[in-house]
């Protein structure tokens, strides 16, 4: 009997063009393919090694080009992230969906507010948002993300980077924005080259030569304002919090710009600075983001935890952490103020005159000279609930305050009881001739009627404010939702009490950081008296007055 052949099966081919055959026999054994232990080993290493080279290559071509390598975090966490949080946050503080750069980059707005804890990678996110738009080019990772009409149509862009000082700037960051520059944009491919250290300024190159396509200017919040002057500007980046001064100049170097582009990228460690006013503000074109430390994949859990546990300060936790805004000597109202209870909108308007009458008017008011006056409008209904239906802010004189007093009364129907003035108002100022503004308020034509002052005495202003915060809570208090009450209601959001360096030994004070708080101001005057609601009597009839001797 013939015995079988054995199956030949192609597995490559030689240099001279033979094929490589691997013959099966009985068993099924590739024959063909077999190997020595020490061959296998002797491959397996070579393997392992040639894998490692080309790693070690592509972990050296993407910190060679890191802006193109870069991958935005989405946000999300895994489950040891948020063991981390549980363990220096109450759950409930805990954000069900925290932002992530991928929200910053997707976002349409042109003002980018990025608040956001220790090593959230907010300076990397400015960083990367610079470079896109001082070039045009945008990350693989952000293609069909980033907006493509947010960029910058035009043949120079400049930009400007604020950072804290002079020392966080050479040791953070310029290192950071050094790390993210696309080099083929940089003079001869080079930092050196490119940067101007006299002038704190990074220069961009099309293909790293010819005429500058954009520029980076680095400068400081400890410089002066007027060094903020110059060129315009195309894009402002923060890189933690700004003096309001500087940010007021930088605005002005947009006046000749189709768009205002600022991003601010910070920790805010200073409290409800006028930072906080404009990351609450609700206002279009403006998107607010806050990056939470343990999303940014480079974040040690390990520092974080040595840093966390020097804190002893719940707040600052969240703040750190969060990048939560918190108040630094207490908040006056707390949580006590909620918006979606006390915030209603406007009622009083649309009733018709006779309902009008049921509601009495009290005004308080903060007036002044050479400042705007403050005032508030407060109706009183029959179970005597109140309402702040109106506030008022204009600089003007005493005979205007008064016409606009009755103007207002008249617009609105207002049933007007008394109304109170800030004590101090009542006072002779002697440079402006001895003039008091009080007495000219309450006579004269067009005098407010029932006119009183507020009282000063130790406690009066905790007076004032505990009669507020107990009709917070029995929820006999509201403000209307009107443009010109925008300012107070910030205030019950941001009001803050003041304190002394050692209260542990003196006490609290009896005092809130009351100062751009103007309306609050004179709303608490009318708070520092019983507040009562009396029913409408129409006028009497005139009698004509007879002269009994002339009836005999």
């Amino acid at each position: 009997m013939p015995r079988k052949k054995k199956e030949a099966e192609t597995i490559g081919y030689r240099s001279d063009g033979r094929r490589k055959v691997a013959t099966t026999g009985k068993r099924g054994k590739d024959k063909g393919l077999r190997m020595t232990k020490k061959r296998k080993e002797a491959m397996r290493k070579a393997l392992k090694e040639y894998i490692a080279e080309l790693e070690a290559k592509e972990r050296e071509l993407r910190e060679a080009h890191a802006f193109y390598f870069f991958e935005p975090n989405t946000g999300e966490i895994g489950d040891r992230q948020r063991e981390f949080l549980k363990k220096y946050l109450k759950e409930e503080d805990i954000p069900e969906r925290l932002d992530g750069q991928i929200d910053v980059f997707r976002s349409r707005a042109n003002i980018l507010l990025i608040s956001g804890g220790n090593q959230s990678a907010k300076s990397t996110t400015g960083a990367i948002m610079a470079y896109i738009l001082a070039t045009g080019v945008i990350p693989e990772a952000l293609k069909g993300i980033f907006p493509e009409d947010k960029l910058i149509k035009k043949p120079y862009v400049a930009i400007r980077i604020v950072g804290v000082d002079h020392k966080t700037m050479l040791n953070t960051l310029i290192p950071t924005y050094k790390k993210w520059a696309p080099k083929d944009f940089l003079k001869k491919g080079k930092w050196s080259d490119s940067f101007s250290s006299e002038q704190k300024k990074l220069f961009l190159y099309k293909d790293g030569k010819g005429e500058p396509i954009a520029s980076l200017e680095f400068m400081t919040n400890q410089q002066d304002v007027e060094s903020f002057q110059g060129p315009p500007l195309d894009v402002v980046i923060y890189d933690e919090e700004p003096r309001q001064d500087i940010r007021k100049e930088n605005l002005m170097r947009f006046v000749t710009a189709d768009k205002v582009r600022e991003i601010f990228c910070w920790t805010p460690t200073k409290g409800l600075t006028w930072m906080y006013d404009l990351f609450m503000e609700e206002r279009e074109g403006v998107a607010k983001f806050q990056l939470c430390s343990v999303a940014n994949k480079m974040a040690s859990l390990e520092v974080l935890d040595e840093i966390m546990r020097e804190i002893d300060d719940y707040n600052e936790r969240k703040m750190r952490l969060l990048g939560e805004f918190i108040s630094l000597s207490g908040l006056v109202y707390g949580k006590l103020f909620d918006r979606n209870v006390h915030v209603i909108e406007p009622f009083f308007d649309n009733l018709p005159p006779h309902k009008k009458k049921e509601y009495l008017c009290l005004s308080g008011w903060d007036p002044h000279l050479v400042t705007p006056s403050a005032g508030v409008f407060v109706l009183v209904d029959r179970e005597e609930n109140c309402y702040v239906d109106r506030c008022y802010s204009r600089e003007v004189d005493t005979e205007e305050l008064k016409a606009d007093f009755w103007r207002i009364v008249r617009e609105n129907g207002y049933r007007m009881g008394w109304s109170v003035a800030d004590k101090s108002s009542d006072s002779s100022i002697i440079a402006f001739g001895g003039r008091n503004i009080y007495r000219e308020l309450s006579m004269g034509k067009d005098a407010i009627p029932a006119l009183r002052t507020s009282e000063k005495f130790e406690g009066s202003i905790k007076a004032g404010v505990d009669e507020v915060k107990k009709r917070l809570r029995n929820k006999s208090f509201f403000i209307v939702n009107r443009p010109e009450n925008k300012e107070l209601i910030q205030s019950f959001k941001t009001l803050e009490r003041d304190t002394y360096a050692n209260e542990d030994l003196k006490g609290p004070k009896d005092r809130i950081r009351e100062g751009k708080h103007h309306h609050h101001a004179a709303l608490r005057y009318i708070f520092q008296f019983p507040v009562r609601w009396y029913e409408h009597v129409e006028s009497a009839p005139a009698v004509e007055f007879v002269d009994p001797m002339v009836m005999w």
